[in-house]
């Protein structure tokens, strides 16, 4: 039996919600409309200093593109959320977001990104810039080279593919649709839909 569906959220295409997922309950973050990067960053419910880490999910799993446990920084090291779906090519476990000096270098001032729609959503809760913490990106679709560049390609998911986590913890969670035109959003930003079960 599928999971039941308890709460919907829409993400609008260059904007970020946010949005707490209890223990035990399923998180999915859905590319509603093909492939568009999603930046999810977590607190644990409990105390926000305890935030999502990609760089040690990233050295527990020893890969940057599959996970099957998520974990907050040290020094608490908890598992915050198990992944229980997860299609190939939708991970990139590189802590990054893009921001206002990325698109300042490229001659656009101004642009949105995803470091200022994220911080812009934690506010309600006390939180403010200085405190968004490592990003999970997902539904981007790097690859790798021998001399330590990398290049991302579109994200090999179709219109309604999902990862979902298993969390571990109750946890304030954040999800923007990355405002970017790169290859990983083939070209354009698009909405996405966050779904909470059961």
């Amino acid at each position: 039996m599928a999971p039941r569906l308890l709460q919907s959220i829409d993400v609008p295409a260059c904007e970020a919600r946010a949005f707490t997922v209890d223990e035990g309950q399923q998180l999915r973050v859905v590319a509603v409309e093909g492939p568009q990067a999603a930046d999810l960053i977590a607190f644990s419910g409990s105390d926000y200093r305890e935030s999502l880490c990609t760089w040690l999910t990233r050295h527990m799993s020893g890969s940057f593109a599959t996970a099957e446990l998520v974990y907050t920084k040290l020094p608490a090291g908890r598992v915050m959320f198990e992944v229980e779906h997860a299609p190939p090519g939708v991970f990139w476990l590189s802590p990054g977001r893009c921001n206002r000096l990325k698109y300042e270098r490229l001659g656009r001032p101004g642009h949105p990104n995803c470091q200022d729609l994220l911080a812009a959503a934690i506010e309600p809760y006390g939180l403010d810039g200085f405190d968004v913490p490592d990003v999970l990106n997902l539904f981007m679709n790097p690859r790798l080279h021998t001399d330590g560049t990398y290049e991302f390609l579109a994200s090999p998911v179709a219109p309604g593919d999902y990862v979902a986590l298993r969390a571990r913890m109750d946890v304030l969670v954040v999800v923007s649709a990355c405002p970017d035109d790169a290859a990983y959003n083939n070209g354009y930003p698009k909405r996405l839909a966050v779904e909470i079960r059961a």
